[in-house]
């Protein structure tokens, strides 16, 4: 079948690149988006699209295609199925999916553990935001409302944090799923259909005028970072020290956003290649001044810290994991 032939290409392939010393990836190489495009997945992936050919052999050719839906389960699930296992394609889905194992072990409709990662491009707080016309200045008044709270899709952090928020603070707002990016979720909240988003990140904070527009209302992370006064860090408002970790546990997935993977049938010479690759781009001064310059915020991880911490959070305490599952059901 074709999924044979590409396997045995690519192990092929990398036998003659130990062989020779040199890789042997394709000429053009596709970076898929499981959002559509404006939204932080797609910049960072144009990012860095615009700088890994030079850090190949070969100097191939870097195209972004954006594959949105259900929070990129959609692209997840395709990609780590019938995905290229030559080093022609990559994928950008959502960090929460690395959670999965700990959300929905009886049924993963995606298994982290099934791919390989390059990278995790991004280890950044994420914000709740209110529509200053919602009349929601603070996240007490967030917690007390009946906001509805846009969202792309269950396998994403747009809704496994708000899901988490509301488990945890026994809160009554509402969150809706099915918007294509966060591109649409900005235009439902200035339609006036939304009040909240929950789980975006700083990149897209930094663009245009947004902050300027919005209530930035709280901090989701693991620790508290952000110099951004009216942003309660959520953590330190919950006393019940199991709940407390339980929601950690779902904001760990910041830890590792922004993922790049392959699948996990690319042989180990193909994935190192492009492992290398990318930590040559994040140190060449024409990356870091490009990144500077277009408001993404970057914070690598290299590969196999990644699959790390992934692993570790399938490790966590089985109490954890249960409450944990139980917030963004």
């Amino acid at each position: 079948g074709r999924n044979l032939t590409r396997t045995l290409t690519a192990v092929l392939a990398a036998m003659i690149a130990l062989a020779t010393g040199s890789a042997a990836l394709a000429d053009r190489i596709t970076i898929q988006v499981g959002y559509s495009p404006g939204g932080s997945y797609d910049l960072m992936a144009r990012l860095v699209a615009d700088h890994l050919g030079k850090h190949l052999d070969g100097t191939p050719e870097i195209l972004v295609e954006n594959v949105p839906g259900a929070g990129s389960l959609k692209l997840a699930r395709m990609f780590s199925e019938q995905g290229a296992t030559d080093g022609s394609q990559l994928a950008s889905v959502s960090s929460a999916l690395a959670l999965a194992p700990v959300f929905e072990p009886e049924t993963m409709e995606f298994d982290p553990g099934k791919v390989r990662y390059i990278a995790a491009m991004a280890n950044e707080s994420s914000y709740c935001i209110t529509t200053k016309a919602s009349g929601i200045e603070t996240f007490d008044q967030f917690l007390a409302s009946d906001a509805k709270v846009g969202s792309t899709g269950k396998s994403s952090s747009t809704y496994t944090y708000p899901a988490a928020i509301k488990a945890a603070f026994e809160a009554s707002f509402e969150v809706v799923t099915g918007f294509e990016g966060g591109e649409e979720i900005e235009l439902a909240m200035e339609r006036g259909d939304i009040q909240a988003r929950c789980g975006i990140s700083e990149t897209s904070l930094a663009q245009g005028d947004l902050m300027e527009r919005v209530n930035v209302i709280a901090e989701l992370s693991i620790e508290h970072r952000t110099t951004i006064e009216s942003a309660a860090f959520v953590l330190d408002r919950l006393e019940d020290p199991a709940r407390r970790a339980a929601l950690e546990l779902v904001f760990s997935s910041g830890t590792v956003h922004h993922p790049l993977i392959v699948p996990g049938g690319t042989p180990d010479e193909v994935v190192e290649m492009l492992r290398s690759a990318v930590t040559a781009v994040v140190t060449d001064p024409a990356f870091v001044a490009d990144a500077e310059a277009r408001g993404v915020e970057v914070s690598y991880t290299p590969g196999a810290e990644v699959e790390a911490k992934i692993a570790a959070f399938a490790a966590t305490d089985a109490t954890i994991q249960d409450m944990a599952r139980a917030f963004v059901q």
